[in-house]
């Protein structure tokens, strides 16, 4: 009948609407997240001073160990405290661009031209530690590539692959009004490492 064929026809325009409009609806959400992700990257580039606590879990090589941690960041330096498989009294890693020294619960120091070599002698193990700097705080490490990046619904950063590292972030939170995350985990081959992160602080007293 005609009035059905009207009623029918009117269906069809509505779901052909409601389909282009679902065709198109993910194009805006994700310029959202990518301009998010944009002031996130303007934000985060200014974080030159930060310390945090942390306890990380390391599996590589057939190896595994726990250890507590805090890091103190001041401009290009930085204090890494570890405690846990390294010695009853931990270690110190003291370090600036060019010089890093490793000080072991015995007294005796180590001294090497970057974390990534210092760590090597001194545990075995090979991890990026100049670009966990970057990463800890969730952003891209400066001067590598980014292979690979997946943004969450609010423009930061859930996946990231540099240097043949995957870097997952989990648990963002605000901290003095900048997003940090509370976990991430690091992996490249066998090398795993995860990291819980806490006691975030930006100030300089941290």
């Amino acid at each position: 009948m005609p009035g059905d064929r009207g009623i029918v026809v009117g269906w069809a325009a509505v779901l052909l609407a409601a389909l282009g409009l679902a065709g198109c609806a993910p194009l805006a959400p994700q310029a959202e997240r990518e301009a998010a992700y944009e002031a996130f990257l303007d934000e985060h580039a200014t974080l030159g001073d930060w310390s945090v606590a942390g306890r990380a879990a390391l599996r590589a090589e057939g190896e595994a160990a726990t250890f507590s941690l805090r890091w103190r960041q001041r401009g290009e330096a930085y204090t890494i405290r570890l405690t846990g498989p390294f010695g009853a009294g931990g270690v110190e890693i003291r370090g600036e661009p060019g010089a890093v020294a490793l000080t072991g619960g015995s007294g005796r120091t180590v001294t090497a031209r970057t974390p990534e070599e210092l760590l090597a002698t001194a545990t075995g193990h090979r991890m990026p530690v100049t670009a966990l700097r970057d990463w800890i705080v969730g952003r891209p490490a400066a001067g590598l590539a980014v292979e690979a990046l997946r943004l969450d619904g609010d423009g930061r950063p859930e996946r990231l692959v540099q240097a043949g590292w995957e870097v997952l972030f989990h648990g963002w939170s605000e901290v003095e009004g900048v997003a940090l995350p509370g976990r991430i985990d690091l992996r490249n081959g066998s090398r795993h490492l995860r990291v819980a992160l806490s006691e975030w602080s930006l100030s300089d007293g941290g």
